[in-house]
């Protein structure tokens, strides 16, 4: 125990202004997130005859602006919920290897540790304690604005504000981690390090969305669009407008635009038609507009298996991390 403590206190103070800096920031985050929430309950709360504050109910309207003012800084604050921990992981993580060397004291540092790998898993080991806690109670308070925000959804099984609440903001923070202390080990310099980290989260970030809108796919639904019926009212996650064909065929706008149809028309029941001579005969519709809708019963399942890859990839930069700083001259 009482190694434990020393290493906790000793990590503390080689990384204290990263982690009071990340502490004091997601604690007025979460200051802010709940007193939002509770003035969003106590104004629905003092109006129960208006129930639903985003559908338009005569008499409510007072309510109804009232609601909408103090929601747009609650999702201002969820937004911010969503870059947490993206900077959260860099503030931490580059600063770990990056300052040793360009401050020149890796070389004790190294010589002092039974090995350099140890020396990193103690001091990565500290920092992902660190970023687990704060960004758990950003993603508990992100949760308890969303549910303020739209009182009438239920959030477990819909789509509304995906990543910016709920335990996806850790595992991103680990990805995120991840990517930092590689950039840091890399350059080796804290500035651009930083810039460095944050050109890679971009990167890696775009391949990770592109990457798991692809998976969804496979668990997407075709959906009537927005002339043939509710749009995404189910709470499902729309990955985009596919083109039902006649014959059972599903393909994109461009594809459409390969095959020659470069002249279209669409009815209200969003069929189309090559002209406009053919609107209203069935039997010359080329198919139908759809968009292509991951269903809101999936968000866990979604949810589970995005933090899953996110986490996983962030373990991954950081076993290169050990590599590069295993190979990296002290300064």
């Amino acid at each position: 125990m009482n190694r434990i403590g020393s290493w906790f206190l000793l990590s503390f103070r080689l990384h204290r202004w990263e982690v009071l800096a990340s502490a004091a920031g997601v604690a007025l985050l979460a200051i802010a997130m709940l007193w939002f929430s509770s003035q969003l309950r106590a104004l629905a709360a003092s109006e129960p005859g208006c129930s639903d504050p985003a559908a338009y109910v005569a008499g409510c309207e007072q309510f109804a602006q009232r609601f909408s003012e103090l929601a747009d800084w609650g999702r201002q604050l969820l937004l911010v919920s969503w870059g947490a921990p993206f900077g959260m992981g860099l503030v931490l993580g580059v600063p770990l290897v990056a300052r040793e060397v360009e401050h020149r004291t890796a070389g004790m540092a190294w010589t002092l540790s039974r090995s350099r790998a140890v020396w990193l898993a103690q001091r990565v080991a500290f920092l992902a304690l660190v970023l687990i806690a704060v960004l758990a109670v950003v993603a508990v308070v992100s949760e308890i604005l969303a549910s303020a925000l739209m009182p009438n959804l239920t959030l477990d099984s819909d789509f509304t504000w995906y990543g910016r609440r709920g335990g996806l903001i850790v595992l991103r923070g680990v990805l995120s981690l991840g990517i930092g202390v590689l950039a840091g080990a890399v350059v080796g310099r804290l500035l651009p390090g930083i810039l460095v980290a944050a050109f890679a989260s971009v990167l890696v970030f775009s391949a990770l969305s592109l990457g798991m809108d692809r998976w969804l796919e496979t668990d997407a639904v075709l959906s009537p669009a927005m002339n043939g019926g509710p749009f995404d009212q189910s709470g499902g996650r729309s990955l985009g407008i596919r083109i039902e064909l006649a014959g059972g065929e599903v393909v994109t706008w461009e594809d459409l635009l390969a095959r020659g149809y470069t002249d279209w028309q669409e009815d209200m029941e969003g069929r189309l038609y090559t002209s406009v001579d053919d609107v209203g005969q069935l039997d010359r519709a080329i198919g139908w507009e759809r968009q292509l809708l991951v269903p809101g019963r999936l968000y866990p399942q979604i949810v589970l298996r995005e933090s899953a890859v996110a986490g996983a990839a962030g373990l991954v930069l950081l076993l290169a991390a050990v590599g590069v700083v295993g190979r990296r001259r002290p300064g």
